[in-house]
Formats: structure tokens, C-alpha cells, sequence
């Protein structure tokens, strides 16, 4: 299992790597835009997040199931929230979205190779809340996806961390409902803090189920201020979160 997973990440580091150093530079050369630059840099790590989901299924490193996934395919803004459970959780849903903005741990922005692709990317990251919040709205407003972890970094197993307000205010500012995304893994693959090398002998169960739009008007009564109404809209998606995957609140 230990070999497999090394291939798994020489691969999809390999990927990034190509798309960062050789084809993201080439299309500068060839006179592409920031915009135009972001958006392919997007579809490229689109590209390898599939090939990594098509590594590691059939490496047998994980059982993958999904449901709903093509909710992230409709075209419009999309406000994707979902937990954090794994390693894998980001890449597997932009395997999903050839377009998506994702607010990126900083563990992740600050890496050599992958936070080189996260800029080029245009991605968010979550060490400027402020940054986070004014721009992901603004890109909202225009039309664009946006993917975001509301814990902030990886859950604890067989748990969840506090959620941070940044996914009810992105909601309240730009007026897009919450597309919210419950994954599960059994056991639990990459947690916080241990070496990519210590990861369970057995074959990791995972399932990831994209459910239907949540309107965050439903968890106000009208007339809040912001600071309430973030607070209000928060509790009621960890309480969601919480249902969904039959966690007791801690």
C-alpha cells in the first residue's frame, strides 16, 4: 500500500509540475491574459485532479462512490461547501469543475511546487480572510465557482472542527445558495499532521454526496445585522453538516 500511494503522489506531483513550469509558461509566451492564465492554469490541475482520481481508484487505494456530482456541473455561480475529512477532498471535486476557485489551506499555498500552481490558479487563500471574503464575492458575482472548507483545515476523525464565518458571508454577499458536499472516509486517509507515509493497511472507503441547494435564507428570521446573520447561517450549515453525517456536536 506504502509503494502505491508514493506513485500516487510522484504522479499528481509530476502533473502540477508540468502544468506550473512548462505549459502555464508557454501559453505566457504565446501572449495569453491573467485571466486567460488563471482559467488554464484551473482546467490543467481539472485534468490531473481526474487522472489522480483515476490513480488512485484503480490502484485500489480508495473505494470511491458519488452522488450528486453533477450539481457541480451546472453552469451559473456555485458556492460548493463541503468537509474536510481527507487529503484527497479537494482534488476529487475539482475533478469535477474544469472552473473553480478554491480557498486553499496555507499549508498547500506556501508548498514549492504545489503553491506556485495554487497562484497561478488565482486561488484563494485562507490565511487572508478578508482577501478571501471581497474577492471570492466578486468572483461569485461574476459568474465563476468557488470551492470552500469551512473548518478551515482538515477534520478531526470522526468529527468536525468549529466552522469559520467565511462560507456564510461569501452566501450573504454575493446571494448564491450554499451547494453543500458531505464526504466520508473510512478510514481516514492523510489527517492533519501525520506524514503522507502513515496511512491505513486496508483499502480507504469514500464517499462523496453533493446535496441539494441550501438557501441561507432559511436560517434568519430577517432584519440581522451581518455579523448575526453570518453567525446565524454558520450554525445552521455545521448543524447540517453534523446531520448529514450523524456526528454528535462536540
Amino acid at each position: 500500500m506504502l509503494c502505491r500511494v508514493g506513485i500516487v503522489y510522484a504522479w499528481f506531483g509530476g502533473s502540477i509540475a508540468v502544468t506550473t513550469y512548462l505549459v502555464v509558461p508557454l501559453a505566457r509566451w504565446a501572449g495569453i491574459g491573467p485571466r486567460e492564465e488563471d482559467l488554464l492554469t484551473q482546467r490543467c490541475l481539472h485534468y490531473a485532479a481526474r487522472s489522480l482520481r483515476a490513480v488512485v481508484v484503480g490502484l485500489g487505494i480508495v473505494q470511491l462512490t458519488q452522488s450528486g456530482l453533477e450539481r457541480l456541473t451546472q453552469s451559473g455561480p456555485l458556492l460548493v461547501v463541503a468537509n474536510h475529512p481527507s487529503s484527497l477532498d479537494a482534488s476529487f471535486l475539482i475533478a469535477w469543475m474544469p472552473q473553480v476557485d478554491n480557498v486553499a489551506e496555507r499549508q498547500w499555498a506556501n508548498a514549492p511546487v504545489i503553491g506556485a500552481a495554487i497562484a497561478k490558479a488565482g486561488h484563494l487563500r485562507n490565511d487572508h480572510p478578508r482577501a478571501v471574503i471581497e474577492d471570492g464575492v466578486r468572483r461569485l458575482r461574476a459568474g465563476r465557482r468557488l470551492l470552500i472548507f469551512p473548518e478551515g483545515t482538515r477534520s478531526p476523525a470522526g468529527g468536525l472542527h468549529p466552522f469559520h464565518r467565511g462560507a456564510a458571508r461569501l452566501a450573504l454577499g454575493s446571494g448564491c445558495d450554499i451547494v453543500p458536499v458531505v464526504i466520508r472516509c473510512d478510514p481516514p486517509f492523510g489527517l492533519k499532521g501525520k506524514p503522507w507515509y502513515d496511512i491505513p493497511s486496508e483499502r480507504a472507503r469514500m464517499s462523496i454526496t453533493v446535496g441539494d441547494a441550501i438557501a441561507v435564507g432559511q436560517y434568519l428570521d430577517g432584519g440581522e445585522s451581518p455579523g448575526v446573520a453570518a453567525r446565524k447561517v454558520t450554525r445552521g450549515l455545521r448543524e447540517y453538516f453534523l446531520r448529514e453525517l450523524n456526528y454528535a456536536d462536540s
